[in-house]
């Protein structure tokens, strides 16, 4: 089971107000420029290499302004008192939003900060398939997610041809985490007998170049073809 928390109204930020507090090793995970998403991510403890059972996840969205480690061992977020949002807000090049709230990001001693209109954390089993908790399949976009959040940014490691190649031949190993991926291309076909369509999946590809050539050999003989990209993770 998730266990989710999204706070985004005034009562949620009260000056001085601790919000979350955890133990484990924050890494900033990934940023995507849409909607100005940033993700930390933790699935483990300080000094321990053993990954937990579950992960935990913070998400600030949309940020304006941000002053942050690349990790955190153990991280406290608590609003800012009224004179610490005056000072940054001070500091901040152009003019924030009136509904931008100030929080600060504490750990063994270093203070940053984000400001940001709302933050949330989630935490739960985090699939080896998944790319994030934040970011899950839409029946309203039915394309399976490839990055940690949606939108410009984000990305997964993009993997080779030859990567992809050696995925079919040897397999993956059990209970890594799909951290890859590349778009395959799928040809699709329709053909025509006796007044009837049919629609058939022709076969998949590592390369549009592929894909397009053999869409060239078989387009005279069928009533038409397209080759789509899919999304296929490692």
């Amino acid at each position: 089971m998730t266990k989710r928390v999204w706070l985004n109204r005034d009562e949620d930020f009260r000056p001085g107000a601790e919000l979350f507090r955890n133990e484990r090793h924050f890494v900033l995970w990934s940023y995507s420029a849409t909607h100005g998403q940033l993700l930390l991510r933790a699935d483990h403890l300080p000094g321990k290499h053993d990954r937990l059972p579950t992960t935990v996840e913070v998400l600030f969205k949309p940020i304006e302004a941000v002053r942050m480690q690349g990790a955190y061992r153990g991280l406290t977020i608590r609003c800012a008192t009224a004179d610490e949002a005056t000072r940054i807000e001070r500091d901040v090049a152009g003019r924030l939003s009136p509904e931008a709230r100030v929080l600060i990001l504490e750990s063994e001693g270093v203070t940053g900060h984000v400001v940001t209109l709302a933050v949330g954390w989630s935490e739960g089993v985090l699939s080896y398939l998944q790319p994030s908790l934040f970011n899950t399949f839409s029946p309203y976009n039915p394309v399976w997610p490839t990055k940690p959040l949606a939108g410009v940014g984000g990305e997964l490691d993009v993997a080779s041809p030859q990567a992809v190649a050696e995925a079919f031949r040897t397999g993956m190993p059990e209970g890594v985490r799909r951290e890859r991926h590349r778009h395959v291309h799928l040809l699709t076909a329709v053909t025509e007998q006796d007044g009837r369509r049919t629609r058939h999946n022709l076969g998949v590809f590592l390369t549009e170049a592929d894909a397009e050539e053999a869409r060239r050999l078989i387009e005279s003989d069928v009533a038409s073809c397209w080759i789509e990209p899919l999304p296929m993770v490692l």
